[in-house]
């Protein structure tokens, strides 16, 4: 393994545990971001955030031959599928004039993940996965803003 994997892993590493630890926390706070829900399929995001970010950790084993090929491409459909369903959270943040910093924090975590993957990525599962992800945000993502008193 040349230095430079040997940082993207790392790297992939430390991204998704912070990732992680933002879901983990955001479950645990009753301050800043209760204002801000969201479910997938019925799912509160955190739970699908800490998920996701547990499968990326275990997607960093190195798996020699097709099967190391066959994780690269399901981390690129993960990480572009994750990114499409970013722009609809982050949207759904704009819209509702209402933003939570540990969100955006994991929206940064799965931006840096896909740039920092984006040079072993199929470029067309890569769209495909991303349009998906723009799609089931789309079609199964529920939100709300509940007020502070």
């Amino acid at each position: 393994m040349n230095v430079g994997a040997a940082i993207r892993g790392a790297l992939n590493v430390l991204l998704a545990l912070t990732g992680m630890g933002l879901m983990i926390f955001y479950s645990l706070c009753d301050s800043s971001c209760r204002y801000l829900k969201g479910n997938l399929l019925g799912v509160e995001l955190q739970y699908v955030g800490i998920v996701f970010m547990g499968l990326l950790l275990a997607l960093t084993l190195p798996l020699p031959g097709r099967r190391g090929l066959m994780v690269e491409h399901l981390r690129t459909a993960l990480l572009s599928g994750a990114l499409g369903g970013e722009a609809l959270l982050v949207r759904f943040q704009i819209v509702n004039d209402a933003y939570c910093p540990l969100c955006l924090a994991f929206g940064a975590c799965v931006v840096l993940l896909f740039a920092l993957n984006f040079t072993a990525m199929s470029r067309p599962l890569a769209l495909g996965s991303f349009l998906a992800g723009l799609a089931v945000f789309g079609l199964f993502f529920s939100g709300s803003v509940l007020p502070l008193y």
